[in-house]
């Protein structure tokens, strides 16, 4: 971690995350509370961080976006959402996705030349499932 990534995060947190949180209330009508343990995202280079704005935050929207699409949804989501947590991984086997406890979890690999996380798709089969 260096300075190049110390400086992307800090306007992540000042732009990104905000500006993510603010569609997130105008899709769901309420406001969970995000997490982001940031030192997993600068742990390695700026690519992580890169991807968290323009491939993983999007993703999630988009799940919730297709799961608040009617009233039912939407109240299903209000009643039983209250964190979202993300986190990265150098780990290939430690990618995963759950939601227990009013929380959905999701832990990516987005370091290096390596790239996976979850769709849209599997994020909102995981939630509709739940709720």
């Amino acid at each position: 971690m260096g300075l190049v990534e110390k400086r992307l995060a800090r306007q992540l947190q000042e732009t990104a995350v905000p500006q993510f949180e603010a569609e997130l209330k105008s899709i769901t009508g309420f406001e969970p509370k995000v997490e982001i343990l940031w030192d997993t995202f600068i742990a390695y280079d700026e690519y992580p961080l890169t991807r968290l704005e323009g491939s993983l935050l999007p993703e999630i929207l988009t799940a919730l976006r297709s799961i608040c699409q009617d009233d039912l949804g939407r109240e299903a989501l209000q009643a039983n959402l209250e964190r979202i947590r993300l986190e990265n991984t150098d780990d290939e086997n430690g990618v995963d996705i759950r939601f227990a406890d009013k929380e959905l979890y999701i832990k990516v690999q987005l370091a290096g030349g390596v790239y996976r996380m979850h769709s849209a798709e599997q994020m909102q089969r995981l939630l509709e499932r739940a709720l």
